[in-house]
């Protein structure tokens, strides 16, 4: 595979009538990246994978993958993509087994001891027909299915639903082991502490719109804290609602939880004009920073 970026999307819009799904959609990719695309149910996480792959067309924009445009080199660059959907619909009378050499002999370049390896790591159970499976033991098989060919490319829709915390570890360690090597992941998740766990960056998107990137590697890139203060006295709380990097999320008689942006002089500053009992900075969760993007982008 060549140098060219595993994913380039440009200025990509998808619009069904006046309803604008995703608009004006601009991320890249790394080599050896693991990126988390973020968003709530309807935020237009699925219809930009379904796009990525030509399951649907572009409004305008266009999308590239290791320099293959999406459209028109629709099935060579799938050769280098493992996917899976988030709403993974597999053949039913098939056996996990029967599956996994059905796509093998379509792609004709699977490591089979490779694929031994994930199927005893993920516990896949390979011989009942796949209708007979619960949605944990599908979840195995679709992981399986676009693992086995050691991709270049991972795009996953939600890949961790319905798998139990054992083999959700399991799959964290295959998708850093593919890092490793030098492959790129594009994951798609409303599963926020899990991305903070396995990604570079993310992407938070909103009713179609992306309204931040962050690096999730550097906690410096992430510039936002949480306190909970315990005041001697019941402090006035209109005094700190006149600082635009203070909010006050929960007052309890003199405890009280603060969110702080940016630096923390000014709140220092502002908590020391009481006698404070006990100050204590709380664990802050990437879902605490996606709040705060998606409620500057409402204003």
């Amino acid at each position: 595979m060549n140098s060219t970026k595993p994913l380039c999307i440009s200025e990509f819009s998808k619009l069904y009538g006046e309803l604008i799904a995703v608009e004006n959609l601009n991320l890249e990719v790394n080599k050896g990246e693991i990126f988390g695309f973020l968003g709530p149910n309807g935020a237009g996480k699925s219809t930009t994978i379904r796009t990525m792959l030509n399951f649907i067309a572009p409004s305008s924009g266009d999308i590239k993958i290791f320099g293959l445009d999406s459209v028109k080199d629709s099935v060579r660059l799938k050769e280098h993509v493992g996917y899976l959907a988030g709403d993974i619909a597999l053949y039913g009378n098939m056996t996990g087994n029967q599956v996994l050499n059905h796509l093998a002999y379509l792609r004709k370049n699977s490591d089979w001891k490779y694929v031994a390896d994930l199927i005893n790591r993920l516990d896949a159970p390979m011989d009942r027909p796949i209708q007979q499976l619960s949605k944990g033991n599908k979840q195995k098989i679709g992981l399986l299915q676009a693992f086995m060919h050691k991709p270049d490319l991972l795009i996953l829709d939600e890949p961790t639903s319905g798998l139990d915390p054992l083999i959700k570890q399991v799959f964290y360690e295959m998708i850093l082991e593919m890092k490793k090597a030098g492959k790129a992941a594009f994951i798609s998740s409303h599963d926020l502490t899990e991305v903070q766990k396995i990604c570079d960056r993310a992407g938070f998107i909103r009713d179609g719109k992306l309204i931040a990137t962050e690096n999730l590697q550097d906690e410096n890139t992430i510039n936002y804290r949480k306190y909970k203060v315990r005041f001697d006295k019941i402090p006035n709380i209109s005094e700190f609602k006149k600082f635009t990097d203070i909010r006050v999320i929960s007052s309890n008689d003199k405890d009280m939880i603060f969110t702080v942006t940016g630096s923390i002089d000014t709140f220092i500053k502002a908590i020391a004009g009481y006698k404070v009992l006990d100050l204590d900075e709380q664990e802050t969760s990437l879902e605490d920073v996606f709040m705060q993007y998606y409620e500057k982008s409402q204003k």
